[in-house]
């Protein structure tokens, strides 16, 4: 990283399996559930936000990591319990 970044990063993949299983509606819904767009850092310095080309585990698609763990098969709910747990 060149610059600062928030406490916890995110990578949501964005290659072609995610795509087709619907990583475009997951990285709208993160967007704006953060108030980031990719490459940006949420006010309290808690999230980042990044694109990832691919992260290996498309059988698990639409996917992101989230510091050092992998989430697979995301949906919206499903993100709002993963980052309810983040301190």
């Amino acid at each position: 990283d060149l610059k600062p970044v928030g406490k916890h990063k995110i990578y949501l993949c964005t290659n072609i399996t995610c795509m087709l299983k619907g990583s475009a509606d997951i990285a709208k819904y993160l967007q704006e559930k953060l108030s980031v767009k990719f490459n940006q850092t949420t006010s309290d310095n808690k999230f980042t936000l990044k694109m990832a080309e691919c992260l290996g585990a498309c059988s698990g698609a639409p996917m992101m990591q989230l510091d050092e763990t992998y989430h697979e098969n995301l949906t919206p709910e499903k993100l709002d319990r993963i980052l309810a747990e983040v301190d």
